[in-house]
């Protein structure tokens, strides 16, 4: 048991430190935060190779997406709670799902629609109809031309005639499907555009680009974020954003995604691959360890080689989406606050099992030291969690007790907290191991 708080604060000081002039994030990335979900959609050539990258074997008359339906993959995305959707629209073998001017390996080269289908077109008509936001990944890898590994050609004339041509796409795509929500930029991008998207739309999220408005890569496919992960980075203009934790000290607001597929390890269907399907406990455990760390999730699905996606995938989609509604659909009881000290009082003692936390970061990531306490029936008061980081959000499952009221007191900050939510939940299910964290019950 710990004592009542003014016991606690006699033995640790409650710090405000000096500076109050935090990296914000943009309204595009607090936005993009707050949609805390995103469905990536891989599609590419090796859907019919049977393999993870394109070997440029299949001809344009094999690649036939015939069963392509965009609203229905909208709508799958949705069932999952997604607040965005990402569609590759080029992988790193360079095939154009879209009316491109820059290459004939592409969609226009397909018999699905006689040479006419655009599967980026659709798709963005569709998110756009069903309140989804849309982005798309453009790899500046490679492309029919064969730049190699990382966008960088054998000579410097190959290399501006391949940037020419990625311009050229980044272009249409900015110009004809707009607007865009986020564009991946998928390890990182050596091709000037920042021009162009200042220009063309400068509202956008980048993933790993190298501009100030971009979130960066967690560090892996798994789907799980370190704890704390922090929003800001340390940055130099026109560095590619750095990966993994973050800085609490960084000089720029650059939020991390998780990016993990539900075929892990695979990102493209091939025969048989939706054995590897993973299961909805699994997508639960992804998603304490990435939304329920402040990181946002972009959960790949794949369409097979008529570029439809399979009832397994769509079927988890909305497993998964149910299973959130289910845990963290409607708290027990919610309070906001601003200051030091936020209480949350019920109408009465009930059992909680879940703390949920946000903190307004429209002024920055303030938080750097604080804990949860419950009171019990008798009056004492117990810690229930103690953390450093609170940022867009943390869920954090603890031991089930009964409590009348929570306590959040932050015990390290800079300048003024604001607390967005401060929520209780009784989930009544299993929460993952991984995803308890520093507690002193």
């Amino acid at each position: 048991m710990i004592p009542l708080l003014s016991a606690i604060l006699a033995s640790v000081a409650v710090t405000v430190l000096s500076g109050s002039d935090l990296p914000r994030p943009s309204r595009s990335q607090a936005e993009w935060q707050n949609a805390e979900i995103g469905v990536f959609v891989h599609w590419a050539p090796n859907v019919y190779q049977g393999s993870e990258g394109d070997n440029l074997s299949t001809p344009n008359e094999k690649i036939d997406p015939d069963r392509f339906n965009a609203v229905s993959i909208v709508r799958a995305a949705k069932a999952a709670h997604a607040g965005y959707l990402i569609f590759v629209a080029k992988h790193i073998g360079g095939y154009c799902a879209w009316q491109t001017a820059t290459t004939d390996y592409s969609i226009k080269s397909s018999p699905w629609k006689n040479g006419k289908g655009d599967m980026v077109g659709e798709l963005a008509t569709a998110c756009r109809k069903q309140g989804l936001r849309f982005g798309v990944y453009l790899s500046p890898r490679s492309d029919i031309h064969k730049v190699d590994t990382g966008g960088h050609a054998t000579s410097v004339v190959k290399q501006d005639q391949y940037n020419a041509i990625y311009r050229q796409q980044l272009t249409e795509i900015l110009t004809h499907y707009g607007p865009m929500f986020e564009m991946w930029f998928d390890g990182g991008n050596i091709v000037p555009v920042n021009d162009l998207i200042a220009k063309l739309s400068p509202d956008i999220i980048t993933f790993q680009g190298r501009r100030a408005n971009s979130t960066r890569w967690v560090g892996n496919e798994q789907g799980f974020a370190p704890y704390p992960c922090w929003n800001t980075i340390p940055w130099k203009e026109g560095e590619t954003a750095q990966e993994g934790a973050g800085s609490p000290t960084g000089n720029l607001w650059c939020p991390a995604e998780c990016d993990v597929s539900i075929l892990r390890p695979n990102w493209f269907w091939s025969e048989g691959s939706d054995r590897n399907i993973l299961g909805l406990d699994q997508l639960i455990e992804i998603y304490y360890m990435s939304v329920g760390r402040g990181v946002n999730l972009l959960l790949n699905i794949t369409p097979d080689n008529h570029g439809e996606i399979p009832d397994a995938q769509i079927k988890r989609l909305k497993e998964f989406g149910d299973e959130i509604d289910a845990r963290f659909g409607k708290p027990l009881y919610s309070a906001h606050g601003r200051g030091k000290v936020t209480t949350l009082t019920f109408d009465q003692a009930e059992p909680i099992d879940h703390i949920s936390l946000r903190e307004d970061i429209r002024d920055g990531e303030h938080i750097r030291k604080f804990i949860v306490e419950g009171k019990m029936t008798d009056g004492n008061w117990v810690n229930l969690v103690t953390g450093s980081q609170i940022g867009n959000r943390q869920i954090f499952p603890v031991n089930p007790i009964v409590t009348s009221q929570l306590r959040l007191t932050v015990l390290e900050c800079i300048g003024e907290v604001k607390i967005r939510e401060f929520a209780a939940y009784h989930v009544n299910r299993l929460a993952p191991k991984a995803a308890y964290r520093d507690s002193k019950q």
